[in-house]
């Protein structure tokens, strides 16, 4: 009688529905357990296969083997007779143990033309007291690479404050000094643009060509919408802020709540109306209360960056944009940036960007995929912070063909 019952029970329409929308169901999730693996934002996020490098490790040889030439390379001449296109500032710092800026730098050069490398000043400043305790400070392609050392003085009147900073381990009033101090001085060149790079970052081949682009449409979109005052491109940015976060949602229920009605509603129609179409009630039911939710839940589960990623091209990123390894911002607003920045808060240099973006309503922008990568697994901010370090990676980038 069992066997009978249990026969009965899978030749039912219900029950067959059951059964194959489970097998698609656990194959579904098998798919994603794979696609979203690399998906900050999914449950399914393997971080070790995640931050597998797979074209920055690509783009780490290109930029050692053309490291390996610098010695080759002349001087860049100085002064220049036309103010460049954009000022490439980077702030260095000595690291614990790896030093990243070699890369950093070759990662941005490799691969221009001469025409492009024109377009560029690249000023390094090597953020000691005494710079000659930075393990590049000796380098050959010091001397080739950077169109400027700068460098601090015992002559600059905070020379002392600063060498305070240091000795005491104060690295955010710190950072932030070196940050606007650099900033002022990339802006003196008379560039059109300043790009903020740190120092453990990692160029893709043609990011320079990719960024001149975003930013004249950054330029046409802002003069279209009448909203002259953007304050920066941003060329990394980290994946995690960018999942489903708790204040949208309100939006994501509504977004469930209406999807669920209308495929019920739909049944609902389909059943009243075409009467010809034998519909039990109990496979509505189940479609309704069962399968719905779980194929809505499996959609959140499998990550916003897998089922609503963004799209190529350059986007406004206003909300959850982190962090500053790679900042443009256009000439006309340094000046007016640099007077909002305050050397005496307890803020990281992104926090400190933020916080005036907001408190003036300046867009902000990205371009999408992002055209650097962080690389630095040695924080520069001292022990404590390595293993944060390590999660600040952009997924998309390592998409790049090579």
């Amino acid at each position: 009688m069992a066997n009978l019952r249990l026969g009965i029970l899978s030749l039912h329409p219900t029950g067959l529905l059951f059964c194959m929308f489970g097998i698609l169901y656990l194959l579904s999730i098998s798919y994603y357990r794979s696609a979203s693996s690399r998906d900050p934002t999914s449950y399914f996020f393997d971080p070790h296969r995640a931050y597998e490098k797979q074209y920055s490790a690509h783009r780490i040889q290109e930029a050692k083997s053309f490291l390996s030439q610098a010695s080759n390379f002349p001087s860049p001449a100085n002064p220049r007779s036309t103010p460049p296109t954009v000022c490439v500032g980077i702030v260095t710092v000595r690291r614990r143990r790896e030093q990243y800026v070699g890369l950093t730098v070759a990662s941005l050069l490799d691969g221009l033309t001469e025409s492009q490398r024109n377009t560029i000043f690249l000023d390094l400043l090597i953020a000691h007291t005494d710079p000659s305790t930075h393990p590049i400070f000796s380098e050959k392609w010091v001397e080739t690479l950077p169109d400027r050392v700068l460098l601090y003085s015992k002559d600059d009147p905070d020379f002392e404050h600063l060498r305070e900073w240091e000795d005491g381990g104060w690295y955010r009033n710190k950072t932030i000094y070196d940050f606007t101090h650099l900033m002022k001085d990339c802006y003196d060149t008379g560039a059109e643009y300043v790009a903020m790079i740190e120092d453990d970052t990692l160029a893709a081949k043609g990011w320079l060509s990719s960024t001149f682009h975003a930013l004249d449409l950054v330029q046409q979109r802002a003069r279209a919408a009448h909203e002259e005052d953007w304050v920066y491109l941003r060329l990394f940015y980290v994946d995690d802020p960018l999942g489903w976060n708790s204040e949208e949602w309100p939006k994501y229920l509504a977004f469930a709540f209406v999807i669920w009605a209308a495929l019920t509603g739909v049944m609902a129609f389909v059943k009243r109306r075409l009467k010809s179409i034998p519909i039990p009630a109990s496979t509505i039911w189940m479609i309704s209360c069962v399968f719905i939710p779980a194929t809505i839940t499996l959609h959140f589960l499998a990550g916003r960056q897998t089922m609503w990623p963004i799209r190529p091209g350059v986007h406004e990123m206003n909300r959850y944009g982190c962090c500053s390894q790679g900042l443009v911002f256009p000439r006309s607003i340094v000046p007016a940036f640099l007077d909002h920045t305050d050397l005496t808060t307890d803020w990281l240099v992104d926090m400190m960007v933020e916080k005036i973006a907001d408190q003036q309503e300046w867009t902000r922008w990205a371009v999408v995929p992002p055209v650097l990568q962080h690389i630095g697994a040695t924080s520069s901010k001292g022990y404590g912070f390595d293993k944060s370090a390590k999660t600040i990676w952009n997924f998309r980038f390592e998409e790049y063909s090579y």
